[in-house]
């Protein structure tokens, strides 16, 4: 049986903090609201899009964020 995908937003914010970025720098590179990023940072709202453009922000593949669960 397969496990479920959650955004490991601990390597997220370690990869903010290597270069020095804020949730703000993030969004902006990003190009989505500073809200955005903080409800992402929170696990309040994750969506796939949002996931693809934090990832491209950061330079990665949306894989280096994602983890198995269950």
């Amino acid at each position: 049986m397969q496990g479920a995908f959650r955004y490991d937003v601990h390597r997220l914010r370690t990869d903010m903090a290597v270069r020095g970025w804020l949730a703000g720098d993030l969004a902006r590179r990003a190009q989505v609201s500073d809200e955005t990023v903080y409800r992402f940072l929170k696990r309040r709202i994750q969506t796939p899009r949002t996931a693809h453009k934090l990832s491209r922000a950061m330079g990665y593949s949306v894989r280096r964020y994602l983890r198995v669960v269950g």
